[in-house]
């Protein structure tokens, strides 16, 4: 465990307890409660900086911009942090633009992605000066006429949707065995190879839009470099495509999106498959043993524990941000050159999400129970006070957290427990875990949490989301306040005909 942690710069194990920079974990628990999101100042700022040198260092063409996705995490102090260090944004929403705009970014580096643009949301884009990432085949009639309107000249890019045949291993946002190709083209975003060409026409001949470049966004369907190589160079042959077609057009601009992997990568399906897999088979045998009486059958249940639900090995760490930079400006650059494209002067631009932010953060919880069975099967569980809906990744992708025990990074796993949550749902945090001997009170650090967790965490069971601390050294403070119950029902209004009525004893008298 030591050495996954030492792949985070942020994180380090002194005397057998976690740091957090030069804060302990259990101390931010301490001062500011449990549960705890938690962001590392330092790791954020080394993480953009090595994106924007190694991306620099294999595109020496033109310039680069790093455009963090605002939506993986959206602290405005983090956002803040990125602003000073020269970053652009990767943005979706109406909020989102609202809130980036509020942090000093500069608004030519601000990528406005998203299908279904309202025309007063493409008003703002125009009125601030950022860069209009086309989803829609209407938008650019839209767009010319609220420039026209405005007395400016908007800045487009077509957000673009190629085939992609080479790429046929599994994509890891699927359960069953589904290629990358067929993914990505299930996927809504992106537009259609089939109108490309009519549409580039259409936007180079409207007076008060500019056609600046291309957009591609596939997302982390894979964390190999592999991926990357195929995905480039798809990218790159229908650049050259649409530049013929368009007359000899040559983008100024070219944006590669997002997907990178965090270097623990929790993200990935292939628990689930695997498990998925296995239990064809184990079920009918199962099902067959019950006619063997009840203690065979939960028999064969305790092996079948042991053996399909154990603690999984972590994978391989990701390659590294260097090797993503390396891989995609190399082949993207072969390819253009090969297809008689140059890339002088042309702008670079990449959309990392949680490849930034992901080792970023940790998640803090408490030990709040710790309950075991034998009978009728021998299970474990540790409950505690954090929840799959405040780290709903875990849900939607599956995602297996490395789990430290704060105070006890080193002690020996001798216990297999569920890790697990208190709502009401299933709350499967950390399943089959090997942890030591845990004891209500104690902390429990999940790694990797700083991309889309906070962002996404919800009510349910009414439970107030929790506060997000930031680090930068020995210093640590609250930049997201945690939410009291009050928070929860502060949108609900109950119509005056569905007032609570007096307490029958007040109405008698």
């Amino acid at each position: 465990m030591r050495t996954r942690i030492a792949a985070s710069r942020c994180l380090d194990v002194r005397d057998g307890r976690l740091f957090v920079e030069d804060v302990a974990a259990v101390d931010l628990v301490e001062r500011f409660g449990s549960p705890l999101f938690v962001l590392s100042e330092a790791q954020l700022r080394s993480n953009y900086r090595r994106y924007r040198d190694a991306l620099a260092a294999g595109w020496p063409d033109g310039p680069v911009d790093v455009l963090p996705a605002f939506k993986a995490n959206l602290s405005l102090a983090a956002r803040r942090i990125l602003s000073d260090e020269g970053a652009g944004a990767d943005i979706y929403s109406p909020g989102e633009l609202a809130g980036v705009l509020t942090t000093g970014v500069d608004p030519e580096r601000v990528s406005v992605n998203g299908g279904g643009k309202t025309r007063e949301h493409l008003a703002k884009c125009v009125e601030a000066g950022v860069r209009i990432t086309v989803e829609d085949l209407d938008e650019v009639d839209v767009i010319e006429e609220v420039a026209a309107a405005a007395g400016t000249r908007a800045r487009i890019r077509l957000r673009v949707k190629p085939p992609l045949p080479t790429l046929w291993k599994p994509t890891d946002f699927a359960r069953l065995l589904i290629p990358i190709d067929l993914g990505f083209q299930v996927y809504k975003s992106g537009i259609p190879r089939e109108y490309l060409v009519a549409l580039g026409r259409r936007a180079l001949a409207l007076p008060h839009v500019e056609l600046v470049g291309l957009h591609l966004h596939a997302g982390r369907h894979a964390a190999s470099l592999w991926y990357w190589r195929g995905l480039m160079r798809h990218y790159a042959d229908l650049i050259a495509d649409l530049c013929a077609a368009w007359d000899g057009w040559r983008p100024s601009e070219l944006d590669v999106g997002g997907g990178m992997a965090t270097p623990r990568d929790p993200h990935s399906r292939m628990l689930e498959r695997g498990e998925f897999l296995a239990s064809l088979v184990g079920f009918p045998a199962l099902t067959a043993l019950r006619a063997l009486g009840a203690a065979a059958y939960h028999g064969a249940l305790a092996r079948m524990i042991g053996a399909l639900l154990h603690e999984h090995a972590p994978r391989p760490m990701a390659p590294s941000i260097e090797e993503y930079a390396a891989t995609i400006t190399a082949t993207l650059r072969e390819r253009l050159h090969a297809r008689g494209v140059p890339t002088a002067d042309i702008r670079l631009q990449a959309e990392p999400g949680r490849g930034l932010y992901g080792d970023c953060g940790l998640h803090l919880a408490r030990v709040k129970v710790v309950k075991r069975q034998t009978e009728p099967v021998p299970l474990a569980w540790v409950l505690t006070d954090t929840t799959e809906f405040f780290l709903a990744s875990g849900a939607m992708e599956a995602n297996r957290y490395d789990v430290v025990v704060a105070d006890a990074v080193d002690a020996p796993a001798t216990m297999t427990a569920e890790i697990v949550g208190h709502s009401c749902g299933p709350d499967r945090l950390a399943p089959s875990a090997r942890v030591p001997e845990l004891r209500p009170g104690q902390v429990l650090a999940f790694l990797d949490t700083g991309a889309y967790q906070e962002a996404s965490a919800s009510n349910f069971n009414a439970l107030p989301r929790p506060a997000t601390a930031l680090v930068s050294g020995a210093t640590a403070e609250i930049v997201k306040t945690a939410e009291r119950i009050d928070d929860v029902f502060a949108r609900d209004v109950v119509p005056t005909r569905l007032a609570v009525p007096a307490p029958r004893s007040a109405r008698s008298a």
